[in-house]
């Protein structure tokens, strides 16, 4: 990486963990377990920024984040808390500001199976029970007024509008789109991570913030 960004807080789904970024091999890369200490039937969206706000202030050199689907709408709660030096959202669940306030929502605990909730998943994806508190409070919707740093939104074929183009337009952000991959092929392609690297590279310098892979 430039001297901009040395370290990368990788941020995983729902139902996911940091295996889900052992092929990410970026320099200085960092994957969090959103989970880990936590008790997950009563786990909040908060929790988890919490956590990866720790690991941006607790970082030895500047920090970008990377976080994909729940995870990159966690990075970009947790950005707002503690500004990093460079924010990738990967196709991320929607903030209010592309998908409004719904107050009527239930906040729920306890845990959901992934795979009855989203259907089948690719093979060799691993899943665990996921939080229901954390998954009401993206349906109820939650808010992030503002990015604080550069700011890169990548969106695939499935969501290409409401996490794609609809949340960089409203932050004014880069984007990319890979129209011929799908939500959980994201994160496992390898153009995908070249995209990222190289618009990490870039972000933050006169004339950066470039796609280059």
């Amino acid at each position: 990486m430039e001297p901009g960004v040395r370290i990368v807080v990788l941020v995983h789904g729902a139902g996911s963990g940091p295996w889900v970024f052992d092929e990410w091999e970026l320099p200085g890369a960092v994957a969090v377990d959103l989970h880990e200490g936590l008790d997950v039937a009563n786990a909040s969206m908060r929790d988890y920024a919490e956590r990866v706000a720790a690991a941006i202030a607790g970082a030895p050199d500047p920090a970008g984040v990377v976080g994909w689907s729940m995870g990159g709408l966690v990075a970009m709660m947790a950005a707002a808390m503690t500004p990093p030096a460079a924010l990738v959202a990967i196709e991320p669940s929607a903030p209010a500001e592309v998908l409004g306030l719904h107050p009527g929502v239930a906040l729920r605990s306890g845990t959901f199976d992934p795979e009855t909730a989203y259907g089948p998943l690719p093979q060799g994806m691993r899943t665990r029970p996921e939080s229901l508190r954390a998954r009401s409070e993206r349906k109820r919707g939650i808010s992030v007024p503002a990015i604080p740093c550069p700011f890169l939104v990548v969106s695939g074929a499935e969501f290409p509008e409401e996490r794609g183009r609809a949340v960089a337009d409203h932050y004014r952000a880069d984007h990319f789109a890979f129209p011929g991959l799908r939500h959980f092929d994201l994160v496992r392609n390898p153009r995908v991570r070249r995209v990222v690297a190289g618009w990490l590279q870039g972000a933050g310098e006169p004339g950066g913030a470039s796609i280059a892979w």
